[in-house]
């Protein structure tokens, strides 16, 4: 059994890779920009040494092989880059503040760019349509992907990958496998749009004036919700058979109007504010957070017969744990790599190392799941 310190590193000549393929390709996942425990400065110093790659390459060392680490060709945001379910004092305009400088220094880097939506972000696939390929000032592409890149094919479902190497990669962000998402994708499929009521809750509590006044409306919404109800008890009770029915029904049915729009306004412009402050220790609870790849694919969060990805390599983030994982079959072995998180520190979880500043990087020669120290230092965590 091995140390809880120790870094596994898988020589690269075991996936005997070939040189045939072109291209190199940094990947990151759940920045979580705008959320309590975002490391932005780090992520931004990270930036600011993926664009210096221009001008020179980095050498590192993973155990015994060396690996250069040159420009990337295209660099992809695997999902929840942004915190819009539950950002710092669930107000989303720390998003927007944390986003200026990371940004800035990504429409620099002379690569085009990826977005592929994550759960946290969720909302940002309504851009899928709208934001296509779009150039920057450098000549460089950005473009957003809903759920996965590249798309799947649609007439047969599958998703195949892209060749570096000799190998094929897909991208998504790993939500998918997570088994509470599945509820919200049969309730998609029914609505015939995506929907999350997190999200859902999280845009209505932005709302400015639901956002500054939504405990004094709370408080004004049980006011009117009991007494509205006791005055309306009292309404009805003095009606009586010798009334003419018209006036009893006219009276009832504009005081209950008027009850229940003034009720129903105080309501949608709090209770949003109440599931916004309240949200993270529901959800925290729910999701398959700090799993290792291994444990997502042998705790079943990966569903093997629904499969539908014709790829020799799977990366994906969600659950903030840098690791891999070779999924072994008569037909095919599957590598899974999770890309990790920049988010909170270093950690031990069931005495494994849980990096944090995570990063891929992958070129023809091989993957590695590497992290980021500072001062353009990289550790390398596996390869591949």
């Amino acid at each position: 059994m091995r140390q809880p310190d120790e870094i596994i590193i898988y020589p690269i000549d075991q996936m005997n890779f070939s040189m045939d393929g072109k291209g190199a390709y940094i990947i990151v996942s759940d920045i979580h920009l705008g959320s309590e425990k975002c490391n932005q400065k780090e992520f931004c110093d990270f930036l600011e040494w993926v664009y210096s790659l221009a001008n020179q390459s980095k050498v590192i060392r993973c155990k015994d092989k060396e690996v250069t680490i040159g420009k990337p060709d295209k660099l992809i945001l695997l999902g929840d880059i942004m915190e819009l379910w539950g950002p710092k004092d669930g107000d989303r305009d720390y998003v927007i503040k944390d986003c200026m400088k990371p940004f800035s220094l990504l429409s620099k880097i002379d690569c085009d760019k990826v977005y592929v939506v994550g759960n946290h972000d969720d909302s940002l696939g309504e851009l899928d349509v709208k934001i296509d390929f779009e150039t920057l000032e450098n000549g460089t592409k950005f473009d957003i992907y809903n759920r996965h890149y590249p798309e799947k094919d649609e007439k047969s479902g599958i998703a195949s990958g892209i060749k570096i190497g000799n190998k094929s990669y897909f991208f998504l962000h790993g939500h998918q496998f997570d088994k509470e998402q599945a509820i919200l994708k049969y309730v998609s499929q029914l609505t015939g749009e995506d929907w999350n009521p997190l999200d859902w809750f999280q845009a209505l509590y932005n709302i400015p004036f639901t956002k500054n006044h939504w405990l004094r409306n709370f408080i004004i919404f049980w006011g009117f919700l009991l007494g509205g109800g006791y005055l309306l008890l009292k309404l009805f009770r003095r009606s009586s058979f010798w009334n003419t029915v018209v006036r009893a029904m006219t009276i009832g049915f504009l005081a209950l109007t008027v009850w229940a729009t003034t009720t129903g306004f105080f309501a949608l412009s709090s209770i949003p504010g109440i599931v916004a402050n309240t949200q993270g220790s529901v959800y925290k609870s729910m999701k398959p957070r700090d799993k290792t790849a291994e444990q997502i694919i042998t705790n079943k969060y990966y569903q093997r017969s629904k499969d539908t990805i014709d790829a020799d390599v799977v990366v994906f983030g969600h659950t903030h744990f840098a690791s891999s994982y070779e999924l072994k079959s008569e037909a095919r072995n599957k590598l899974f790599l999770n890309s990790g998180c920049w988010v909170g520190k270093d950690d031990y979880i069931n005495l494994k190392k849980r990096y944090t500043n995570t990063f891929i990087y992958l070129d023809e020669s091989g993957a590695y799941i590497l992290t980021w120290r500072g001062s353009g230092k990289i550790e390398c965590i596996e390869a591949f």
